[in-house]
């Protein structure tokens, strides 16, 4: 009897060691999370963005992954909704048991949902929110939301010098997006771009959704300014271009980052040419690290890649190699590394931009300006 009990209990124990082994082996697959607007009026942004991410999981998984396993990655459509963004994000890291997440793309729900992975001490890293509110409620050396790119501050900021001095455009009218992310680009424009010597002479909200500008773009027009500044998202970006050709406004129009996309000029047509952008990442870029992400992006999906698809890119990259480095797939692990990765290249930016966050989690380049000449956009050498 005492003899089968001893057998009895090696076998129970052989067979707990064995699960723990198995349980083990499971563990170390790396589990990342994807919020984005992939249905509703951001979603021609959210696309782009998920093949760039999808592009850069693929490319890893094709060198062998990460922990000897192929790199595990969860989706959710946020809608570019602050509630289903929450929820959405909940659902990544208790339920699917993600250790980092790529998004969003609207800063509202980045807002939102930002809160939540702090909570859970999992990074996240902005595909495509801009606004530097996000960042700037971050605890300084403790950053939990990261952005690797340019807030809407610093580009604002550029994007104000070039309207001046690259357009020589003295007066402004300002169309913005009334959310978190329109009204920070339509402030800072105006604080910069009065402050080096132009004046705005019309500021102008609309709501995320608004499909008829015609009334706005009216009393724009009574202004006569020397250009009317855009700062929301390309599909109302699209719109305003298109309906002040039709209104016959004969003035430059300039757009904030979110716009720098064949897609607007597609959906705004012929009155999109003249149209200048803030711009972060063309296919032309003198970027060697982008450039040779455009060759393979091109050679995979048959088509040109744009910033959004970079900007996924970029950020799907930076979680994977932050796994790599902490050596294993551990949240907390993993934002120590980020914040110490200014070797890693970024494919958005100037030649050599790379991953040197700051301390509230955002990185800073050099933002450049592109102007659409025969339906495309040519982007101008940078300063």
């Amino acid at each position: 009897m005492a003899i089968w009990v001893k057998a009895a209990a090696a076998a129970g124990l052989s067979v707990m060691i064995s699960s723990v082994a198995i349980s083990a082996a499971f563990a170390e697959q790396l589990k990342l999370g994807v919020s984005l607007p992939l249905s509703g009026p951001a979603s021609l942004a959210g696309t782009s963005i998920r093949e760039g991410i999808e592009f850069a999981v693929k490319q890893a998984n094709q060198k062998g992954g990460v922990f000897d396993q192929d790199v595990k990655v969860f989706i959710e459509d946020d809608e570019g909704n602050p509630t289903k963004g929450v929820t959405a994000v909940r659902k990544l890291i208790e339920q699917d048991h993600v250790v980092g997440i790529s998004g969003t793309y609207v800063s509202a729900v980045a807002a939102a949902e930002s809160k939540v992975a702090k909570e859970y001490k999992v990074p996240m890293i902005s595909a495509g929110s801009t606004s530097s509110a996000v960042t700037d409620a971050n605890t300084a050396g403790d950053p939990w939301f990261f952005r690797a790119f340019p807030g809407s501050r610093a580009q604002a900021k550029q994007t104000a010098s070039d309207t001046l001095k690259k357009l020589n455009a003295k007066t402004v009218a300002v169309l913005y997006e009334n959310s978190i992310y329109g009204k920070s680009l339509a402030d800072e424009f105006k604080s910069n771009y009065e402050g080096i010597g132009g004046k705005v002479v019309a500021m102008e909200a609309y709501n995320p959704g608004d499909k008829d500008f015609y009334s706005s773009l009216t009393n724009v027009r009574a202004q006569s300014p020397s250009a009317v500044y855009i700062a929301g998202l390309m599909d109302s970006g699209a719109q305003i271009i298109k309906q002040a050709g039709e209104l016959g406004v004969q003035t430059q129009i300039v757009g904030s980052g979110s716009m720098m996309s064949d897609k607007l000029i597609e959906l705004a047509g012929p009155a999109s040419e003249g149209f200048a952008v803030s711009s972060m990442f063309e296919p032309s870029t003198p970027n060697k690290h982008g450039a040779e992400f455009a060759k393979e992006f091109r050679a995979a999906y048959k088509k040109e890649p744009d910033v959004y698809s970079a900007i996924g890119f970029d950020s799907m990259g930076l979680l994977i190699e932050a796994a790599r480095r902490a050596g294993k797939p551990d949240g907390a692990a993993m934002q120590k590394q980020l914040l110490n990765m200014p070797d890693f290249p970024l494919s958005q930016g100037p030649d050599r931009t790379t991953a040197k966050f700051d301390d509230k989690g955002s990185v800073e380049f050099k933002v450049g300006l592109a102007i659409v000449k025969n339906g495309k956009r040519e982007w101008l050498p940078f300063d």
